[in-house]
C-alpha cells in the first residue's frame, strides 16, 4: 500500500504503545530493505540520552511528508551498528495507514509574530505585529489591527520556543472582527515555499506543546 513511500534518509517518528497520540521521538531512516520490510533508524533521542526500546515490542513508525502523515505498525528487533552510529532495526508489520494531510494537522494555539508585506517590487512594509492560531506545516491564522488584501505575500517570523521559522505565505483570506474583538483582522494565510526542514520543527513543535498540554490535563 504505502510501504514504498519509506525512503533511505527519511525523517520519521518513533511512537511507543505507552506515548500520546502526538508523542514520539524524531529519528532518520538510514538503511531501507523493502524486501525484507526491515528498517534501520538512528536510535532516537530524549535530552540528548537513546531511548529504550523493548526488543519484540510494537511500535508505530510515521512517515511526515510535505502532503500527508503515514503511520505503520512496526516491532522492534534489535540494536545495531551502521558506520560507527547506534541504529534500531523495525520490521513493518503493515502496509501503511494514511492518517490524514500534513497541512491539515493542526493546533490551536497563540503565538505572537511579527511580519511585513512583500509587493511584487521586491519592496517591503514596516514590520508589523500579529497574533497566529490555528497552526499547521501547510498554513495559519493570523490575526491583527493591519489592514491587508487577499494575495498579498507575507514575511512571517514565527518563534517556535528556542527556535525562529521564517515563512512566507500568501493571504487566501479576510475577516473583519467585531468591535469586541482584540484584533480589527483576520486572516487565512497558506504557506509556500517552506522548505521541508522547517515544516518538520513546526510539527515537532505542535507535538510538543501538544504533549504538554497532555500532562497538564492529567490527574494528580
Amino acid at each position: 500500500m504505502f510501504i514504498e513511500y519509506l525512503k533511505s534518509g527519511a525523517r520519521v517518528q518513533i511512537q511507543r504503545p505507552g506515548d500520546s497520540p502526538t508523542g514520539g521521538f524524531m529519528c532518520k531512516i538510514e538503511v531501507l530493505n523493502l524486501k525484507a520490510k526491515e528498517v534501520l533508524v538512528h536510535v532516537p533521542l530524549e535530552g540528548n540520552r537513546p531511548v529504550r526500546l523493548e526488543r519484540g515490542g510494537g511500535l508505530v513508525l510515521r512517515l511526515l511528508t510535505d502532503n500527508a502523515i503515514y503511520n505503520y505498525k512496526s516491532k522492534m528487533m534489535s540494536y545495531e551498528k551502521v558506520d560507527g552510529f547506534d541504529v534500531v532495526k523495525l520490521l513493518i508489520i503493515d502496509g501503511g495507514e494514511k492518517v490524514q494531510r500534513r497541512s491539515a494537522f493542526r493546533f490551536n494555539c497563540g503565538i505572537p509574530i511579527t511580519f511585513n508585506v512583500i509587493y511584487t517590487s521586491g519592496q517591503q512594509t514596516e514590520r508589523e505585529d500579529g497574533l497566529i492560531t490555528d497552526l499547521s506545516a501547510g498554513g495559519t491564522k493570523i490575526f491583527t489591527d493591519k489592514s491587508l488584501q487577499e494575495g498579498y505575500l507575507l514575511n512571517i517570523s514565527l518563534p517556535l520556543g528556542d527556535e525562529l521559522v521564517v515563512a512566507f505565505g500568501d493571504i487566501r483570506t479576510k475577516m473583519e472582527l467585531s468591535h469586541k474583538s482584540k484584533y480589527k483582522y483576520q486572516y487565512g494565510v497558506r504557506f509556500a515555499m517552506m522548505p521541508e526542514s522547517d515544516q518538520e520543527k513546526i510539527i515537532r513543535y505542535m507535538y510538543k506543546l501538544q504533549r504538554e498540554e497532555l500532562k497538564k490535563a492529567r490527574p494528580r
